[in-house]
Formats: structure tokens, sequence, C-alpha cells
């Protein structure tokens, strides 16, 4: 039962008590048409707030059903979902979660968003800056990791990329504040989304990924992103698309440095009024596996009861959430299956089903579980 809920049936009871007093005053001797005007009155009262309590309860209802249209209906993996919320929200029921417990944690690309145009976006959006942002003139090693980026577009990815590629995004972004980089990030939501027709990379979101996301939150849930990409990168990507606070985001790291620091150490420098905050070239190393766990820990500081990823990259922050947690929990991957409107491999995807069923994982298929993954007009282009 929602707040909303509860205050209407708090409502309906006060005015029963109401018409309980009435009618007894009534027959203490009280003005027979003052205790007949009482009645009615109250009676109205009580039959306005019966039938407000069942509008709202009725909305409440149409609202959960329309956030998840994007669904397949009679999904199996999403009725796993959706009854483990109801069960979370029932505070009658074993399996309920105090609000200030319920965490979810979603991993980003291929799981919230497109990782398929043809590579994800942090990618895409650094061989853009390196390749072609005429503002910037790239050092050779960097230019050589986004040509070869571009180069394997639609192929095999290259060895090592994540880690490459985000070791030269560190010094790529070199020296400029986050506002920068996010204003360059978003300037590039709106190029086209290569290999399909009808969406820019902004709009390159999994429509029943976002669903689920505000079905959570309508249901007390707090959404945090934690990815291995940059963190101020997803800030940006995010914005405009989801609910979802920039303290919320959690990504690979770059480092910072003060624009008057100097090669003073952070502990030795005072940050001086007029100073900027700008990235100093360094890279601590990416946020997957284990490193997922890791931030969940020192960042929200509480285990999560759900957990959403799409690759091997989540499986440990995904077996975090199902261990020995002190509260019922649950874990989700998305699987890329669907060959006809997005790039999935079937072959590689009958492994990783295998695989993460064996895990206790609930496995959301692009080609079965989503009636639509980007939404209408939205085709492949390859």
């Amino acid at each position: 039962m929602t707040n909303n809920v509860r205050a209407r049936a708090a409502q309906a009871l006060s005015v029963v008590i109401a018409l309980m007093l009435a009618l007894t005053v009534a027959g203490c001797g009280a003005s027979t048409a003052s205790g007949s005007g009482s009645l009615q009155s109250s009676s109205s009262s009580l039959q306005s707030s019966s039938s407000s309590l069942q509008s709202s309860s009725s909305s409440s209802s149409a609202i959960q059903n329309a956030s998840l249209s994007s669904w397949t209906q009679g999904s199996e993996s999403l009725k796993k979902l959706t009854d483990f919320v109801s069960a979370a929200t029932d505070e009658s029921g074993k399996g309920y979660i105090p609000v200030e417990d319920r965490i979810a944690v979603f991993d980003l690309d291929g799981t919230l968003m497109c990782e398929t145009y043809p590579w994800c976006f942090e990618y895409m959006v650094f061989a853009d800056y390196a390749l072609n942002n005429p503002n910037y003139q790239a050092p050779d090693d960097v230019k050589a990791v986004a040509q070869e980026i571009v180069d394997s577009a639609w192929g095999k990815k290259p060895e090592k990329m994540s880690t490459r590629q985000a070791a030269a995004g560190a010094i790529a972004y070199k020296g400029l504040t986050p506002a920068e980089l996010e204003a360059y990030v978003t300037k590039f939501k709106d190029s086209q989304a290569d290999g399909f027709s009808g969406m820019t990379r902004g709009e390159a979101w999994y429509k029943p990924m976002t669903e689920v996301v505000e079905y959570l939150q309508a249901n007390g849930f707090d959404v945090y992103v934690v990815t291995a990409t940059e963190r101020n990168i997803v800030r940006a990507v995010v914005a405009g698309a989801l609910d979802i606070d920039p303290s919320h985001v959690i990504g690979t790291e770059y480092g910072y440095t003060a624009t008057g620091q100097g090669d003073t150490a952070d502990g030795d420098y005072t940050f001086q009024v007029g100073d900027k905050v700008v990235f100093d070239g360094s890279y601590a190393g990416e946020n997957a596996k284990t490193c997922k766990v890791d931030a969940i820990v020192r960042e929200i500081g509480k285990q999560p009861v759900l957990a959403f990823g799409n690759s091997s990259g989540d499986e440990a922050m995904l077996n975090y959430a199902l261990s020995e947690n002190s509260h019922p929990s649950a874990a989700f991957m998305v699987l890329a299956d669907d060959t006809e409107r997005e790039y999935g491999d079937a072959e590689e995807a009958a492994k990783d089903r295998a695989s993460w069923e064996k895990s206790g994982f609930t496995v959301f298929s692009m080609r079965d579980d989503f009636a639509t993954i980007y939404g209408d007009g939205v085709k492949k282009s390859r």
C-alpha cells in the first residue's frame, strides 16, 4: 500500500469515527434536524472518501501496469521481478524490505542502453574526441587507440580494449573540467546511432529496462548506476533520460587536480578561490568485476537487494547481492539474443544463458521478453 493510499484510508477512518460521534450525540438529545444534517454530511463525506480511496488505488495499479508496457505480455522473467517487488513492499509479508534498505544497482552498457553502435557509448565518444575534435590534437598513442576502435567497427572487439581505451581517455581529457567533458558528451548524444535508423545515441536506451528503473523508484527503491564507464560521462548520458541523481552514478575514475596546484600533492595543497577542478590525466583502473563490489561498499554502504547486469564484468556485483544478504535479494541479466531488432549473437547468448541460470540469475531475453527494444520507428540499418 502506497503512502497516498494509506492517507486516504486514514481519512476514511476518521470520517467513520466522526459519523459514529454524530449518531451518539443525536441519541443523547441533540436537535433532530441538526443530527440529520450531520448524518447526511458525514455520510456524503464518507462516500466521497471511499470513492477517492478506490480511485487512488485503481490509479496506482494503472500506473504500474503502464510503466511496464514495453515488456512482452506474460513474461515469466518480468513476473519474477514484479513478484519480488510486491513481496518487498508488503509490510505484512515475510519478503518485506524496509524502504531504507531497498537498494537496486544497474550496470549501464548492454543493461540499460545500447552497446552495439558499433561499440558502447564511451568508446565512440572517445574516438570522436580524439579523431574529430578540431580543438584537440591527440598524442600518437591516444590517436592509435581511437583509430583501432573505428577500424574494428562491426568486427571482433580488440583485445583488452576496455582498459586501453580508459587509459587513453584519461590522457585525452586531461585539462578539461568535468563540465567541459559533459558539454562534449551532451553534444555527441545528438549524433546518429551507427547501425540504427530513427535513433540518436542519446536515445539508445532499452525501453523495457528504463521502465524497470521507473517501476522500482515508484515502489521505494533507491537506484544506482554502477558501471565500468567513466563516471562523468555516465552522468552526462543519464541526464534527461533517467531520474537518477549524479550522486547515484558510480563508475571508473579519472584523477583530478586544481588549476593552481602544479605538482603539489592534494594533501599539501589548499584549493584557492578561482581554482578550477580539471582532469589530471591519471587513471586508477576500470570499475569492473569485484571493483564494482568494492565501490558499492565504499560509496553506498549497504548491500543491494536487486542487481542488474549483462556480462561477466557484472557477475561479481550480482553475486554480491545474492551472497548472505540479510534481506531477500534477486539478480537479473539482460541477454543479447535478438538478431532481428538488435545485433545479438545467438550462439554466445545460449552459452551465457546456461551459465547465468546456473549461477541463480534470472535472464531477461531481448528476443522473448522485450516487446520493443528502442520503441517504434527504430530499426537496424546494417
